[in-house]
């Protein structure tokens, strides 16, 4: 009699245990991904946000389409995200990948040497002789640069130091 008691409680609480991790994992699921995706929403030039899991790993992914200040873009989604690293999925093309390919020995001297006016008039004159619209923030934690050529846009953070909350942008 002991025995089956045990047993039945046992298996009660099993079963608790399980409905608890099923509602815990249907909550973060479907209620918060989709909290996320409407607050996201309300941020202008993003279409769409989403967790996802990238190699065993969990990321932000945001759909972008036009965003005019891409600092504050960042800094919106930041708060949405539990500390969840962000890649921007932007309309970028080949001329706009290889003109930020060459910018980063201004961009990354800039951050080593701290010499931030000189960085962003070297890149300012890359974008033009590029024929291509530049636009360049900074903050304390990053540089924040928007390539514009017709249709296609590129969006990258490029963070100065501390973890890693933003990762490389990729195309729609």
């Amino acid at each position: 009699m002991e025995k089956q008691r045990i047993l039945l409680i046992s298996l009660v609480g099993f079963l608790i245990f399980g409905l608890l991790l099923g509602g815990k994992v249907v909550y973060q699921k479907n209620w918060l991904d989709v909290s996320i995706l409407h607050q996201s929403q309300q941020i202008p030039g993003v279409i769409s946000s989403k967790v996802v899991n990238n190699n065993g790993l969990k990321e932000m992914d945001v759909v972008t389409n036009k965003i005019t200040n891409l600092r504050q873009a960042s800094l919106a989604l930041q708060k949405l995200t539990d500390n969840l690293p962000i890649r921007f999925l932007d309309r970028n093309n080949d001329s706009l990948n290889k003109l930020f390919g060459q910018m980063q020995f201004a961009l990354q001297e800039g951050i080593a040497r701290g010499n931030f006016t000189e960085m962003a008039q070297n890149v300012r004159t890359q974008a033009e002789k590029a024929g291509i619209q530049l636009e360049l923030e900074i903050d304390n934690d990053a540089i924040y640069v928007i390539l514009n050529q017709g249709d296609a846009q590129l969006l990258e953070v490029v963070e100065r130091h501390g973890p890693v909350k933003y990762l490389p942008t990729e195309k729609q």
